[in-house]
């Protein structure tokens, strides 16, 4: 950086004698030379001639004295008016101050523009005094709309109030009434600030819908739970009670509700194992090993397992496969046919058939499960490989499941960098289709 054009002058100026100092040298040797002459007067010594000599000196001190403090005045008022290269530098400094000014206000207003989450600001009363672009958006409201409005207007029946917010324990989930009257869930933040010395409070609003959807589906998971769990175990502790009075008991009674404990503790096995699993693969830890195998003896042992469930509803089964041997993970695979297998027994009507087909298509093998139920709607075959999802019909259905077994089936393909999609049957009915890669 350049040094400034008068630094030079100071540095002389420092390096001589000050006016001031000359200014006193004056006074002092002018006092002396006025006190050797009253001496000399009081002393009677004093003649003409040396009087005149000792004031002639005294005159010209003084003279001298004028002239320094006159100098001395006119560079000091030179010195307090700056120069035209001092007043352009100012001007210089002034505008790259006011520059960096701006370029902060505007990162601060893009930050609150575009930020993640709704900001507000409001006054001691309450009383919306800035509005950020997510939270009108968040709202629906403009941001005149929002102007000068209470924040507690933005709420559910005006609940809570201000008042009650400023004392509250934050974060805070509360209902938010948009503007279309829509009712929206907000995790909501407030902090106190004080703004251009005045009391201002900072709100905070992000979007919890995705949250509270999340806690209402996991409540309705443990219900649904408790239900395909409870139905089971009950029909398993009536027949042992059966069971317990054998002097009443024809062994072919036995023998059927021993079948009857079998097929339900199996239904409970499948449940739970589809919990676990699925747990495991949003948490990352579940895996395939991938190897050939033969398809034809994972379809056998996949439709064994679900046998005696087809059969409590007096379905048959029908495999139509040719000899085919596939890259997969077989115990995953068969829980894949197994999850479809069980859906398609759960919304098939008594007494129909269920088919399983495989054939090759190119560098791929496609597997099929289908039934002849009521079929899938159009806007359900968009969701149902998707957590918790059910379809229209699943009310209907005593025995519905969690709406974990489908979105398990699509990631298990997935880590086989195959495909699963759902189609028409033939002759009605739902189709399900996956396919893996030939060995």
């Amino acid at each position: 950086m350049s040094q400034p054009p008068n630094r030079s002058l100071k540095k002389e100026v420092k390096s001589k004698p000050s006016a001031k100092r000359w200014l006193i040298a004056c006074d002092i040797l002018a006092m002396l030379l006025l006190l050797t002459m009253l001496l000399r007067l009081v002393l009677g010594q004093a003649t003409g001639n040396a009087g005149q000599w000792l004031a002639f000196p005294v005159i010209l001190l003084l003279v001298c004295r004028f002239i320094i403090s006159q100098k001395a005045s006119k560079a000091g008022e030179s010195s307090e008016t700056p120069s035209p290269l001092e007043v352009e530098h100012l001007r210089t400094r002034v505008a790259e101050q006011q520059q960096t000014i701006e370029e902060i206000s505007d990162r601060t207003r893009l930050l609150l523009e575009n930020i993640g989450v709704g900001i507000l600001i409001t006054d001691s009363l309450g009383t919306i005094r800035f509005i950020g672009l997510q939270a009108a958006r968040l709202t629906g409201y403009s941001r005149s709309e929002l102007a000068d409005r209470s924040l507690e207007s933005l709420f559910k029946n005006g609940t809570p109030t201000f008042s009650d917010l400023v004392t509250r324990n934050f974060p805070a989930r509360l209902i938010c009434q948009g503007k279309n009257g829509e009712e929206i869930w907000v995790d909501l933040w407030l902090a106190q600030v004080m703004l251009e010395k005045k009391l201002c409070y900072v709100v905070s609003m992000c979007d919890a819908s995705e949250a509270v959807k999340a806690v209402q589906r996991r409540q309705e998971l443990i219900a649904q739970i408790t239900h395909e769990l409870r139905s089971p175990l009950t029909a398993i502790y009536a027949s042992l009670s059966i069971l317990t009075r054998k002097d009443k008991m024809k062994p072919e009674d036995e023998a059927n509700i021993l079948t009857v404990c079998s097929r339900n503790a199996q239904s409970m096995k499948l449940t739970i194992d589809e919990i676990l699993d699925y747990s495991k693969l949003e948490a990352g830890k579940l895996v395939v090993e991938l190897n050939p195998v033969n398809l034809q003896e994972i379809v056998y042992q996949a439709t064994e397992s679900v046998r005696s469930l087809a059969e409590s509803k007096t379905l048959s089964l029908k495999v139509e496969i040719e000899p085919l041997v596939v890259l997969a993970d077989s115990r995953r695979i068969i829980q894949v046919l197994t999850n479809l297998l069980s859906n398609a027994i759960k919304h098939s009507p008594r007494n129909k058939s269920l088919t399983v087909a495989a054939w090759a298509k190119g560098d791929r093998v496609e597997v099929s499960v289908a039934d002849q139920g009521a079929g899938v709607s159009d806007d359900d075959k968009k969701k149902l490989f998707s957590s918790f999802a059910q379809g229209d019909d699943a009310k209907a259905i005593p025995e519905s499941s969690s709406g974990l077994g489908l979105a398990f089936c699509k990631e298990i393909v997935n880590l086989h960098k195959g495909e699963i999609w759902i189609d028409d049957a033939p002759g009605g009915g739902a189709m399900f289709v996956f396919s893996l890669r030939k060995a």
